[in-house]
C-alpha cells in the first residue's frame, strides 16, 4: 500500500483551510451585524456562541462539499476499496480464522437468526465461507426469549449443518452491556481468531463484503479497523422511510468528505466493522471513569474510545464507504429515535474525559469533539436563540425611544442578510449535492419526479424536526449533567401501528403548546422579529402531529405505493435481505411456547442443560428457596413468576431436570392448563400421570 506522504497534509490543509476561512467570514459578518454602538457582556457572549456554533455548520458543509467533489471526479483514488486491495485472490486462497460476533439482548429472535442464516448462505454462495465462524452472544434478560434463542440456534445449525461453526452463548452476568459482552468473547475465544467482525442485532453483511474485509486486512498489516457504512433498510413507518431515504441520498457524501480529511484515522461505530483482534485485545481495554463520590462509571459509547486507543497503538482505522453489502435498520418512530439519542447523548458526554487525554492522535480528538458537539450544541443553540431575541428586542426598543429610523439598507442589515444567506447555503448544500448525485442514478430512487418530490418533502420534514430535536437534546444534556443515569436498553425495531395519540400528546404536547404560545406572544410584542422566529416556533407547534403521523406504517406504505422515499435497496433488493422484513415475534407467543417446550420437550430440555454447562453445585439453602418457585411454576403457570424468578430456575440445572421430570409424572389435575400446549400428551396411565418417552 503505497501512498504519497504529502497526501494527508495537503488534504487537511485544503479542508481545514476552507473551514477556517468560512468561519472567519461568518465571524466578520456577525461583527458587522452586531455593529450598533456598545459591546457589552451579552454581545460578547453572543459572538462567542456564534463562532462556536457556526463552526459546526461550516464543518458539515465542508464534509458535503469535499465529498461531492470526490464523487464528481469519479471517486477518491485513496478510498479503501481501491487502496487496500482485497478481492484479488478470488476463491483460490483460504481466509484466516475470523469470528463474526453478534451481541444481542432481548431482540426479535426470528429476525436475529434469520440474518445469521442469510449471511451464512451468502458466504457459502461466495465460496469463501471456510474461515468464518458465527457467535451469537446473548445478554437477554427475558426467560422466554432465552429459551427461544436456544431453540432457534439449534434449528439453524441443524438446517444448515453448521454445528461447530455457528455458536450460541448466554452470559450468566450481563455486565457492561455490549462492550462487556465483546470483552467476554475476547477473553474466552479471541486467541483462536485473527479478526473479529462486530455486528448489531439488526446488522446484515454480504458474503462478498465479508471476504473483502478479511482480504483487505490481510494485505495491510497496519490496518486495525475497517468500518463499512451500513445502509438503512426495511423501513415501513413514514419516519423510518424518510430517514433511510435521507441517509441513502446524502450519507455517501458525508462519508466521502469525512474520509477526505481523516484518511487512515477514520471512525468506528461499534458494528458492521472488522477488527484485528490481537491489538484490539492488547490496547483497547476500556478504563472506568470517575463518577459521583467514589463511584466508577463504565464507558457507555465504547466505539469512539476503542478507535482512539487503536490509533494510539499505531494501527489504522479505515472507512470503507464505497463498499456495497452492509445493512442495518433504524428506529421506527421519533419516540424510539429520541430514546436511542438519549442513551447516545449520555455516552458521548462521557468522552469529554478523552478530549485532552495524552497520546491521542489529532483525528481522534476531532472525532471526540464532533461527538460531544452533536448533543452539546443543542442547549447552546437554544441559548443563542434567546440572546438573539433579547438583542433584537433591545435594539428595536432603543430605536423607538430615540426616534431613530432604521434603514433597511444599513451595513448591519446587509451583513445580517449575508450571514443568513451563508448559513442557509451551508445547511442546505448537503441536500442539494445529494439530490444532484441522486439524479445521476434516478432510476434507483424511483425516477426524476419521485426523487425530486421525495427530496423536497425530506427537506420540509428536516426543517420541522430540527427545532424539536434541539429541545429534547437540551433536556438530555441537562439530565446527564445532573447525574441522571439511564440503562442502555434494547432498541425497539418493530414496525407497529402508529403511536397512541394520548402518548404522543403526553410526550410532545408541552412543545406544541410552547410553540403556539410563543407565536402569539412574538406576533403581539415583537412583530419586527416574527418571521426570523417563525420557522422554529412553527416547528414546535407541529411537534405532536409530526411525531404521530410519521409513527405508523399506514402513511409509510402509501408513500411507498406512490414511489416516494424509495432507496436503491428497495428498487433492487439484495439477496442478503430476502425475507428478513417478514420475520418477527408475534406478540411473544412463540417465545412463551419456547419456554414451555424447554420444560416439557425432552430434546429442548436436554439442549438447555447442555448449554448451561457445568454450573457450581447449589447449596441446600438455595435449593430450598427454588423449590417453592418450581411448585408455583407448575401449578400456576409461567405468568405467576417474575422474570427474575424464572431466570433463576432456568439457570439451575437441578431445577430444570426436576421440572421436566415432574411435568411428565405429575397428575394433570395438578398442572396449570398452560402446560397442555407444551406437548401432545401420550395416553394417560391409570393414575392420571403421563409417561415419558425419553
Amino acid at each position: 500500500m503505497l501512498v504519497p506522504r504529502d497526501v494527508l497534509p495537503v488534504r487537511r490543509s485544503l479542508f481545514f483551510g476552507l473551514f477556517l476561512l468560512l468561519v472567519g467570514v461568518g465571524t466578520w459578518l456577525m461583527l458587522e451585524a452586531l455593529g450598533a454602538p456598545g459591546f457589552g457582556v451579552r454581545r460578547l457572549l453572543l459572538l462567542g456562541l456564534f463562532v462556536f456554533l457556526f463552526a459546526q455548520v461550516v464543518f458539515g458543509g465542508c464534509l458535503a462539499l469535499f465529498g461531492f467533489l470526490e464523487w464528481a471526479r469519479g471517486g477518491d483514488a485513496y478510498e479503501p476499496s481501491r487502496l487496500l486491495g482485497g478481492g484479488s485472490a478470488g476463491g483460490e486462497l483460504a481466509l484466516p480464522a475470523t469470528a463474526i460476533v453478534m451481541p444481542i439482548c432481548n431482540e426479535p429472535v426470528a429476525r436475529v437468526f434469520g440474518a445469521i442464516r442469510n449471511m451464512w448462505r451468502s458466504l457459502a454462495a461466495s465460496g469463501r465461507g471456510g474461515g468464518f465462524d458465527f457467535f451469537v452472544l446473548s445478554d437477554s434478560r427475558s426467560p422466554e426469549i432465552w429459551a427461544a434463542e436456544e431453540q432457534a440456534w439449534f434449528s439453524l445449525c441443524k438446517e444448515e449443518d453448521a454445528f461447530g461453526r455457528i455458536f450460541y452463548r448466554k452470559r450468566r452476568l450481563s455486565t457492561h452491556g455490549k462492550s462487556g459482552n465483546i470483552a467476554d468473547f475476547c477473553r474466552r475465544w479471541g486467541s483462536q481468531y485473527r479478526y473479529m467482525v462486530v455486528l448489531d442485532a439488526d446488522s446484515v453483511l454480504s458474503g462478498k463484503l465479508l471476504a473483502w474485509m478479511v482480504e483487505a486486512m490481510e494485505a495491510n498489516p497496519k490496518a486495525g479497523i475497517i468500518q463499512t457504512v451500513p445502509r438503512l433498510v426495511h423501513g415501513r413507518t413514514l419516519f423510518r422511510r424518510i430517514q433511510q431515504f435521507s441517509a441513502s441520498l446524502m450519507g455517501p457524501l458525508f462519508a466521502a468528505g469525512s474520509h477526505y480529511w481523516h484518511f487512515a484515522s477514520g471512525p468506528y461505530w461499534g458494528h458492521n466493522a472488522i477488527l484485528r483482534l490481537a491489538p484490539f485485545i492488547a490496547s483497547c481495554a476500556l478504563p472506568d471513569l470517575p463518577g459521583p463520590g467514589r463511584l466508577r462509571l463504565h464507558i457507555m459509547s465504547h466505539d469512539t474510545v476503542e478507535t482512539a486507543l487503536m490509533r494510539k497503538a499505531g494501527y489504522q482505522a479505515w472507512l470503507a464507504y464505497a463498499q456495497e453489502g452492509s445493512y442495518e435498520e433504524g428506529p421506527p418512530h421519533l419516540t424510539e429515535s429520541l430514546g436511542r439519542d438519549r442513551r447516545w447523548c449520555q455516552g458521548n458526554l462521557q468522552h469529554f474525559w478523552f478530549l485532552f487525554a495524552p497520546g491521542l492522535r489529532f483525528s481522534s480528538r476531532i472525532h471526540v469533539y464532533v461527538g460531544l458537539l452533536s448533543y452539546l450544541s443543542s442547549p447552546l443553540w437554544l441559548l443563542f436563540l434567546g440572546l438573539t431575541t433579547w438583542e433584537a428586542y433591545d435594539v428595536e426598543r432603543f430605536a423607538a425611544l430615540g426616534a431613530l429610523v432604521r434603514r433597511s439598507g444599513s451595513l448591519a442589515d446587509r451583513a445580517t442578510a449575508e450571514l443568513l444567506g451563508l448559513t442557509l447555503l451551508l445547511l442546505f448544500l448537503p441536500k442539494l449535492f445529494g439530490l444532484i448525485r441522486g439524479l445521476f442514478q434516478r432510476k434507483r430512487f424511483g425516477g426524476f419526479l419521485r426523487l425530486t418530490a421525495s427530496a423536497f418533502l425530506e427537506l420540509c420534514f428536516s426543517a420541522l424536526l430540527a427545532p424539536v430535536l434541539m429541545l429534547f437534546y437540551s433536556r438530555f444534556v441537562l439530565l446527564a449533567s445532573l447525574g441522571r443515569q439511564i440503562p442502555w436498553r434494547t432498541q425497539s425495531r418493530g414496525e407497529a401501528e402508529a403511536l397512541p395519540l394520548r402518548a404522543v400528546a403526553r410526550d410532545y404536547g408541552a412543545i406544541s403548546l410552547t410553540g403556539g404560545l410563543a407565536l402569539g406572544l412574538v406576533s403581539w410584542g415583537m412583530p419586527f422579529f416574527f418571521w426570523p422566529l417563525f420557522p422554529i416556533l412553527f416547528a414546535w407547534l407541529c411537534a405532536v402531529p409530526l411525531a404521530w403521523l410519521t409513527s405508523g406504517s399506514r402513511l409509510g406504505d402509501l408513500a411507498r405505493k406512490a414511489g416516494l422515499f424509495l432507496t436503491p435497496e428497495e428498487t433492487t433488493p439484495p439477496a442478503e435481505l430476502a425475507g428478513l422484513d417478514l420475520l418477527g415475534d408475534k406478540e411473544g407467543r412463540e417465545n412463551v411456547q419456547a419456554l414451555l417446550s424447554l420444560m416439557a420437550d425432552p430434546l429442548a430440555n436436554a439442549l438447555h442443560l447442555a448449554l448451561l454447562g457445568k454450573r457450581g453445585k447449589r447449596s441446600e439453602r438455595t435449593r430450598e428457596a427454588l423449590r417453592p418457585l418450581e411448585r408455583r411454576l407448575l401449578e400456576e403457570g409461567p405468568g405467576a413468576l417474575a422474570p427474575r424468578e424464572l431466570a433463576a430456575l432456568l439457570s439451575d440445572p437441578a431445577s430444570v431436570r426436576s421440572l421436566h421430570a415432574r411435568l411428565w409424572t405429575q397428575p394433570q389435575s395438578q398442572l396449570h392448563p398452560a402446560w397442555e400446549s407444551a406437548f401432545v400428551p401420550p395416553p394417560a396411565r391409570a393414575d392420571g400421570s403421563r409417561s415419558s418417552s425419553c
